[in-house]
């Protein structure tokens, strides 16, 4: 423990003061990890003795010593009271900061703040949202024990589960207690880089069985949209981005953010969506199908715009939870026993492309996914419809025969 303890003074030569003078400074490193703080003392650059940390004076020399033998005694007292320190933490004992201890729930909230410090960049709205939901989740089930807080070094293994089993009697799925779940284990992990605790007790931890259904739409459902009559303007709307998404595999965010100008013309003369995914940052590359093309046009005439530019394809002034209730209302006037989604659509895309022979490859290119392991799903999705088709076929042929 003791050789990961070092103790560094120094001075900056290029930082002096009217007098010619600069500071001294002490830097702390712990496992790694350092603080810089001052010590109060200064000298001339041609005083100091950068290899022994000294100076020509010996009264700021004396200062100097019982400066590091406080340092040495305070990491000493926390290391046995607390069992970890961290350069930061001695830094605050030193300087007198009160810091409040580190608890779940304020280590949740400097998560939170975190992630929607990072929206519009590396993290999106839907992300931030769905972290608020989990730290919402946690707050409930502290205040459901009877507790204000937890402080970070009193959590166990135990509360994992205990915590699980307060998702599950609310009936979550378990996609969604893993989500939650995944939060808490993440506080942990955050802990651990603070060095408020050595290791993340969840780290073993086995979460929930996840049963991966997609849900997409069969082509005579497609169909039963493509004919609707819809004179709502916002339900209008949402059944002609469904339909596109569908034909396009586009996600609702990439279309929200779609312009004319992301329609590329090839040199065969082909018309292509030419744009980079708002998730995955990662480009598709995605030939226009006839359908795609019509609802194109209807878009460009609706706008009267005179030449395509930088202008969206599908504007609208609601909010998207108002357009899926638009495009529920849609499906229900279809008779599709479905809720339909947007990403329901986008499924459908895959799943009607892999069954039509598309390589997976292809597919994957004009999904726009990071790897080839998120479109693999849908092969497994269509390989379970043929061989549930094919059980039908033989009941029909046995109850034929019979």
């Amino acid at each position: 423990m003791r050789s990961t303890f070092n103790i560094l003074f120094y001075i900056n030569r290029q930082k002096t003061k009217t007098d010619g003078k600069t500071a001294i400074f002490c830097r702390v490193t712990i496992d790694g990890r350092s603080a810089v703080m001052t010590t109060g003392e200064e000298c001339l650059p041609a005083e100091w003795n950068s290899r022994q940390g000294t100076t020509g004076e010996k009264k700021i020399n004396q200062h100097l010593a019982a400066f590091r033998e406080l340092v040495e005694k305070t990491y000493s007292e926390m290391l046995t009271k607390d069992g970890v320190v961290s350069a930061e933490l001695l830094k605050n004992r030193l300087q007198g900061v009160a810091a409040a201890p580190a608890t779940l729930l304020a280590m949740s909230e400097a998560e939170l703040q975190s992630v929607k410090a990072c929206v519009g960049r590396s993290r999106s709205e839907g992300t931030y949202r769905n972290h608020t939901y989990s730290d919402k989740m946690l707050r409930d089930w502290i205040e459901n024990k009877g507790r204000k807080d937890i402080l970070i070094d009193a959590v166990t293994g135990d509360l994992f589960e205990e915590f699980r089993f307060y998702l599950k009697k609310k009936r979550f799925t378990a996609k969604t207690v893993n989500r939650h779940l995944c939060w808490l284990c993440r506080l942990m992990y955050r802990a651990v880089s603070k060095r408020i605790i050595r290791y993340n007790p969840f780290e073993d931890a086995t979460y929930e069985k996840e049963e991966r259904k997609i849900r997409f739409l069969q082509k005579s459902d497609v169909a039963k949209l493509m004919v609707l009559k819809v004179n709502d303007r916002e339900a209008e709307l949402a059944r002609q981005m469904f339909l596109f998404s569908c034909f396009t595999g586009l996600a609702i965010a990439d279309m929200e953010r779609l312009k004319f100008s992301h329609i590329q013309t090839a040199a065969d003369g082909k018309r292509y969506i030419r744009k980079e995914r708002q998730k995955t940052k990662v480009e598709s590359v995605v030939p226009l199908h006839p359908i795609a093309e019509e609802i194109l046009s209807r878009c460009l005439e609706d706008q009267t715009v005179k030449e395509e530019g930088d202008d969206l394809v599908f504007p609208y002034d609601c909010s998207r939870s108002a357009m899926n209730n638009k495009l529920s209302t849609v499906g229900l006037a279809c008779g599709i026993r479905q809720r339909l989604s947007f990403h329901m659509a986008r499924h459908t895309f895959g799943t009607l492309s892999l069954s039509a022979g598309i390589p997976i490859e292809s597919i994957a290119k004009m999904m726009g996914h990071a790897s080839i392991s998120s479109t693999q799903i849908y092969a497994q999705v269509t390989d379970k419809k043929i061989s549930e088709d094919m059980d039908e076929l033989i009941r029909k042929q046995q109850a034929a025969l019979a």
